[in-house]
């Protein structure tokens, strides 16, 4: 027993190593957004959040007059359940435009729940602006104190309808 001591000590001091990784590297709670805009889909990993408070939020690019569909997933990785609200609104030059979600979400331990939906930009436009101008918004995701940021910006239409002319009586 004496001869294997340090062998045990340096199995247990490498064990405890290992856990200390697990623990700290994978339990917690993680989100992820999908967004897809046409054929496009953008994925904003948990990592990636880290980066939005040193460098901003990121953004998705949108064609006038599409939609953007987003899944927000939250992967809970902890031993007990996971209950939080879930407030999505969109906000232009630090203004409410509106509300697009509010809501509880429950999850078991090491499950994940994932929300829904979509935006419309033409909806979200003002009325004065034209086709061939950019615009932006920025779609905040609240889930308990944490706050994530997304830019949505609306691509000015290359080919802008023109007024089709009534027809002569």
């Amino acid at each position: 027993m004496r001869r294997n001591l340090f062998l045990y000590l340096t199995l247990a001091c490498f064990f405890g190593l290992i856990a200390i990784f697990i623990v700290d590297g994978y339990m917690g709670i993680y989100d992820t957004i999908y967004m897809t805009a046409g054929e496009r889909e953008q994925k904003i990993e948990p990592d990636s959040w880290l980066q939005q408070e040193k460098f901003g939020a990121r953004g998705i690019g949108v064609n006038w007059g599409e939609k953007v569909f987003f899944r927000y997933e939250v992967d809970n990785r902890q031993f007990s359940s996971y209950t939080a609200d879930i407030e999505v609104s969109v906000w232009h030059s630090q203004e409410k435009v509106r509300d697009l979600l509010s809501q509880p979400i429950s999850i078991a331990a090491f499950v994940k729940g994932q929300l829904e939906w979509e935006i419309d930009a033409a909806e979200l436009l003002p009325s004065d602006i034209s086709p061939e101008r950019s615009y932006e918004f920025t779609v905040i995701i609240k889930r308990g104190e944490i706050e994530r940021k997304i830019i949505v910006y609306i691509i000015p239409s290359a080919y802008p309808p023109k007024p089709v002319p009534a027809p002569p009586r």
